[in-house]
């Protein structure tokens, strides 16, 4: 190889010469320069897509601050817990329901049910809870020859 280098004539030389240098220099670019340009912008837009997030996710925060200092528990507190759940037995599909209604004290309220269907009375848990933060204190459930039927005795209290 060194034999066939040295034969070249001056002209050939210098452009072998140009050709392996401009060679590396399109090399590097593709190898090196091209890689680092394409991860940077790929970075950038992942940054832009973070600090978008960021900002809904403030966004929400604040929005839900604000949801949360409007829908206070306090005003449905005013109001007694008997005729809270009273009320909200009347209206829904338990109203039928042969059901027993006692305060416990001033905080908690027991109600018992002779033939009531499970998924309403779940239903209706839930809607104490997530509307009233009134939740079950004590529960004993007997279920009935009829499917999704059962005899409940419970206390319900406010949460907290």
């Amino acid at each position: 190889m060194k034999h066939w280098f040295s034969q070249l004539a001056p002209r050939e030389y210098r452009t072998l010469i140009i050709g392996i240098v401009s060679l590396g220099i399109i090399m590097g670019y593709f190898m090196l320069w091209e890689p680092l340009v394409i991860a940077r912008l790929q970075l950038e837009n992942v940054v832009a897509a973070q600090k978008n997030t960021l900002h809904w996710m403030n966004h929400a925060a604040a929005e839900v601050l604000q949801l949360r200092q409007q829908s206070s528990t306090e005003p449905t507190r005013k109001q007694s817990l008997l005729s809270l759940i009273d009320k909200s037995i009347r209206s829904g599909k338990l109203s039928k329901t042969n059901k027993r209604i006692e305060p416990k004290g001033t905080r908690e309220v027991r109600v018992r049910f002779e033939t009531v269907s499970f998924t309403e009375l779940m239903r209706w848990l839930g809607l104490l809870y997530n509307q009233y933060q009134i939740q079950v204190s004590t529960i004993s459930i007997e279920r009935q020859r009829i499917p999704d039927k059962v005899t409940v005795s419970l206390t319900l209290k406010y949460n907290g």
